[in-house]
């Protein structure tokens, strides 16, 4: 039997630019909600983001470690 899944299989970029694409889709829902409110900006856990964006909450982690080390270097230049 054929698998007809390997037809919406991803490459590494497209998930990456698929996630990069929901997480800012989710920070522009969440903020166009609080601003309509009136109200702070809701903050999520990793695995309401992770099941937003259809990945993991590991590759969420990992998204996030590497943010953060990103600012640590721009912040002690």
């Amino acid at each position: 039997m054929k698998n007809y899944t390997d037809r919406f299989e991803e490459t590494m970029r497209e998930r990456q630019d698929r996630i990069d694409s929901m997480l800012k889709c989710m920070l522009v829902e969440a903020s166009v909600y609080a601003l309509s409110k009136n109200e702070a900006l809701p903050t999520f856990s990793r695995n309401e983001i992770a099941k937003f964006c259809g990945c993991s909450k590991d590759y969420i982690r990992r998204i996030e470690e590497r943010a953060l080390s990103n600012v640590r270097e721009v912040m002690s230049q």
